[in-house]
């Protein structure tokens, strides 16, 4: 009777999500059930009586199973949110670099503003820029798994991966930015031309250092 009162609850949960949580707590059904079926055999009960009182007092499962799946649905706004944001976030960074060297060429070319101070508007505008792309970055909350299947953690780690090229991106983007401004300002004010852009130089090797230091994380974590 034991499989059967089984068989009855999985036939109740065919629809329920294939998740850790839906399984727990079916399988906390099945255990109750076939104690309280125990103890109605223990006070008399024939076995298909005992059998039949258990299972009508189940009730409805179906709020129950509407309840976890409304929980998936939830999980999956919330990373759309998530993903929207920061799409609007880096978009706005882009554009907040771009306008920065639009600046730069106009106080120098069109306002014949000082080298030096132009180029000081610029650090201005991509360091504010920067420091929203850190905050953006640093509190952006990590994937919380719903159970701990297999599928839950390739979600977290993909996440988690994501979040780890997007903030490398933006690193190397912003770096770039950087010493293009760096390469005015010295060029501008030592004019040195000939030899300042030894300074791009550096910067490829700086990058391949950023993006070694991230492959080295994704590794350690793997």
């Amino acid at each position: 009777m034991n499989s059967k009162i089984r068989s009855k609850v999985e036939m109740l949960f065919e629809e329920a999500p294939k998740t850790k949580k839906a399984f727990e707590l079916k399988e906390e059904l099945i255990v109750n059930l076939t104690e309280k079926y125990n103890d109605l055999v223990d006070l008399g009960k024939s076995p298909e009586d005992a059998y039949n009182s258990v299972i009508a007092s189940i009730g409805d499962v179906d709020e129950l199973i509407r309840g976890l799946k409304q929980s998936d649905v939830l999980n999956i706004e919330r990373e759309e949110k998530e993903r929207k944001k920061t799409a609007m976030v880096v978009a706005g960074a882009v554009g907040a670099y771009i306008l920065s060297v639009i600046l730069l060429i106009l106080l120098t070319a069109v306002f014949r503003v000082d080298g030096v101070i132009a180029v000081l508007v610029l650090l201005l505008g991509v360091g504010s820029t920067t420091c929203v792309l850190i905050y953006h970055f640093m509190s952006k909350p990590s994937y919380l798994k719903a159970d701990e299947t297999l599928v839950e953690e390739f979600k977290e780690w993909k996440q988690g991966r994501t979040q780890r090229n997007q903030l490398s991106k933006s690193l190397i983007s912003i770096m770039w930015t950087l010493i293009v401004a760096i390469y005015l300002l010295i060029s501008f004010q030592f004019s040195i031309w000939a030899y300042s852009w030894i300074i791009f130089i550096l910067g490829a090797v700086i990058e391949q250092i950023i993006k070694l230091i991230f492959d080295m994380r994704s590794m350690k974590e793997q």
